[in-house]
């Protein structure tokens, strides 16, 4: 029984580390090539005004660079658009808090631009590192029971900078931009923080990867000990 128990933990342990290995290949190779894609396609794009998005072809790929228009409705707590995420506890294997994202708030927007205003048409777009951040208590609560924890807010308040990217659309309001995402900041921080994220992803993937094996070795040597 003891010598089945020992395989046992021996065969997860191999397995664990073969999940690492993939983790680390997709983070080292995939994650990577998506984040050296896309500063290469906010390179091309310069930031576009409201004139250009107007005189833009339907389909068109665009980048504007402006703030959140004061005229957006707010919802929670001063935000125009955020994800919302849910205390779920610690994970007592790494004394890791636990969140869960359990809403997302992301309508049209009005963009201000140097020239007027861009709109923000669909509302299928997603947050990259949002400016704001709000929880909604200091102290950390999660009820099994009822189903309900502590929230925290990240998104965009009306003034916040924000680039947008996507592709233009035309409304019965005129043109707009179907966006793909959302990014904090200006166009040189996001092309910055791309191009950091595609420089660190191979590390962290080589850390995956060495565990991995590790772990895989490890597995190995506890089989062949135990006969």
């Amino acid at each position: 029984m003891q010598g089945c128990s020992r395989h046992m933990g021996a065969f997860l342990l191999i397995l664990g580390g073969l999940i690492f290995v993939i983790g680390g290949i997709s983070v080292g190779i995939f994650a990577t090539r998506a984040a050296q894609q896309a500063a290469e396609r906010a390179a091309r794009l310069p930031a576009a005004t409201a004139q250009d998005v107007e005189r833009s072809a339907v389909g068109a790929e665009v980048l504007v660079e402006g703030v959140i228009d004061a005229r957006n409705p707010t919802r929670v707590h001063n935000f125009v658009t955020y994800v919302r995420e849910e205390y779920r506890g610690i994970d007592t294997t790494d004394n890791r808090e636990i969140w869960r994202e359990d809403e997302r708030w992301t309508p049209p927007l009005l963009i201000q631009v140097a020239d007027g205003v861009v709109r923000i048409a669909n509302d299928a777009y997603r947050i990259e590192e949002p400016p704001v951040q709000w929880q909604e208590s200091d102290r950390l609560e999660w009820n099994s029971f009822s189903g309900e924890g502590t929230k925290r807010y990240r998104g965009f308040e009306e003034g916040n900078t924000v680039t947008a990217l996507g592709r233009v659309t035309d409304e019965l309001e005129g043109r707009g931009i179907e966006a793909e995402l959302m990014f904090g900041g200006t166009r040189d921080q996001y092309l910055a923080y791309q191009r950091t994220t595609a420089s660190l992803t191979p590390i962290a993937g080589l850390i995956s990867g060495g565990i991995g094996i590790a772990m895989i070795l490890g597995g190995l040597w506890s089989l062949f000990r135990g006969g």
